[in-house]
């Protein structure tokens, strides 16, 4: 995989619309998707024109941004065609159903294209699934035989659109075998820091995607981000136990695996030394929530006892360099069946509004 990663990604750095889009992302493939739209309307019409069904409308122009949906084409004979652009991030199920529902109640209903590298691991109901893959065949197949200024930006396009494809594939979760996270030597073939923030954060979402699937009983699903231009990849689910209302969980940031509790007590709740102390005294008083599980290292890092990230989050942490994804599957799963067993343990309790944990 590097070779031909460090292959495509000197492609892309040099090709002039790579360097264009590295600052935007998914933007800019929106923007330049509308601007072939309109300034290459018969090589867009074969593009996209297959892809909508057909109808009326009022006339042939394209949307940005209405109703957060990335891009609308209308023509006067078809009905109206909806992309929903993904370049880096997963399809997610909610907003895909949201944007559905609003469509459906346009004057003239659209059809609606999912545009993503990766294929939605759910049903995708009314939305086609276009591979970014596909996407650049149909334009290049689409452009006239001319070199002029337009057509060579979208045959440069096309090339992009296809080796992006391959790059953004390269960070999806292989094998069990692979380590967690992709190491540096490999990124370091593009020079734009946001890219590969960007190929971080897809990582970790793509290492969520692959826990969530195997811990389908998870009461929050797992999260990926990225934090303090660190990846990230969390599990925590709110559990009534010991009397207390909180959510427990691990999370690893870099090659950091914590474990943590999220109180929901406002007594305890705050960023002054007072308030560190009692969530201290708290956390002293159960170290189940603080276990590792026994593929991690059990030497602690640091050299505090419990760490913090204010107002209500305790953690205690190891360093797992070389962490493999099987190796985070088994710890994932450990975590989630002693959780479990604390909810199994626990009385009922009505959960309070404000005990909720917002994935990264």
């Amino acid at each position: 995989m590097t070779a031909d990663f460090k292959v495509t990604a000197a492609r892309i750095e040099a090709n002039p619309l790579g360097r264009l889009m590295y600052g935007q992302r998914e933007l800019f493939h929106s923007n330049l998707i509308g601007w072939f739209f309109d300034q290459l309307p018969e090589a867009a019409d074969a593009t996209f024109r297959p892809l909508a069904a057909p109808g009326s409308d009022t006339g042939r122009w394209v949307e940005r941004e209405r109703g957060h949906m990335d891009l609308v084409f209308h023509w006067t004979d078809r009905a109206p065609l909806v992309i929903e652009n993904k370049v880096f991030s997963l399809p997610h199920r909610d907003q895909l159903d949201e944007y559905a529902s609003i469509a459906a109640k346009w004057p003239h209903r659209p059809a609606l294209v999912l545009l993503s590298v990766s294929a939605p691991d759910f049903d995708p109901g009314e939305w086609r699934y276009l591979s970014y893959a596909e996407f650049a065949e149909r334009i290049l197949e689409a452009l006239p035989a001319d070199s002029s200024y337009e057509v060579e930006t979208m045959r440069r396009y096309g090339a992009l659109v296809s080796d992006l494809h391959q790059l953004v594939s390269a960070v999806d979760v292989q094998s069990d075998d692979e380590r967690v996270w992709l190491p540096d030597s490999l990124l370091s073939a593009i020079s734009s820091s946001q890219m590969r923030a960007a190929l971080h954060k897809a990582r970790a979402q793509r290492v969520a995607r692959v826990l969530n699937a195997i811990l389908p009983g998870l009461e929050q699903p797992a999260a990926g981000g990225m934090s303090n231009a660190t990846p990230l990849v969390e599990s925590f689910e709110y559990v009534y136990t010991r009397g207390m209302h909180l959510h427990l969980g691990w999370q690893l940031q870099g090659d950091q695996f914590r474990r943590a509790a999220v109180y929901h007590d406002q007594s305890i709740s705050g960023r002054s030394q007072e308030s560190r102390r009692l969530r201290e005294d708290v956390s002293r008083e159960h170290p189940e929530f603080y276990s590792f599980p026994a593929p991690l290292p059990q030497t602690l890092g640091g050299r505090k006892e419990f760490n913090h990230f204010a107002p209500s989050f305790v953690y205690k942490y190891v360093k797992t360099p070389s962490l493999t994804i099987a190796e985070l599957r088994v710890a994932a799963a450990s975590v989630h069946a002693e959780i479990e067993q604390f909810r199994a343990e626990g009385a009922a309790a009505d959960r309070p509004a404000e005990a909720t944990r917002k994935a990264p």
